[in-house]
């Protein structure tokens, strides 16, 4: 169960990662967290809302904050039910929800895009709870445990979307 586990945590980084060649852009975060993908110089002069959390904490929210209170929504999930089939599309949409974050981190810091990232981030943000809904019917336990990260990707979506109305008119706004 154990290996099951690692398998769906690291499993759709590692196959982005070795689709475009390289760690996710969430793990190059997380190993050194005052770099950014793409251009950083990008990033910081773009217009921010006044409540933009400082940089050094998303990595810490992402390492202390969601990435435990997922492994344990995970290995409650796969652990204390004895229904396999009824594990297969909790998983499925959690997978998912993996996949489109590091799809997130690629399409708003690695391409620069505002907009685009805001819709990919809705899909991540939606997929998401969606998976913590799905876990809950399965384990109530397991869905409660996704919500640190449902709340921290609401801060981020928010963001995301402040930072693309901030900045939708001015060259830098999308996709420069």
């Amino acid at each position: 169960q154990a290996g099951i586990l690692l398998v769906i945590i690291f499993g759709s980084a590692t196959f982005g990662s070795i689709i475009d060649n390289g760690m996710s852009a969430a793990t190059k975060q997380l190993l050194d967290p005052n770099t950014v993908p793409g251009d950083g110089d990008w990033y910081h002069w773009l217009k921010k809302p006044s409540w933009n959390p400082p940089g050094w904490l998303f990595p810490i929210m992402w390492l202390i904050v969601s990435k435990p209170t997922q492994f344990a929504a995970v290995w409650k999930l796969i652990t204390q039910t004895t229904n396999t089939n009824a594990l297969s599309i909790p998983l499925l949409v959690y997978c998912t929800h993996l996949s489109l974050g590091d799809a997130w981190n690629k399409v708003f810091f690695g391409l620069e895009c505002t907009g685009r990232g805001l819709a990919v981030i809705t899909a991540f943000w939606t997929v998401l709870w969606l998976s913590a809904y799905l876990f809950y019917k399965v384990d109530p336990v397991a869905g409660y445990l996704l919500l640190p990260t449902c709340g921290w990707v609401s801060v981020a979506a928010s963001l995301n979307l402040s930072i693309y109305l901030l900045n939708k008119d001015d060259e830098g706004g999308d996709c420069s």
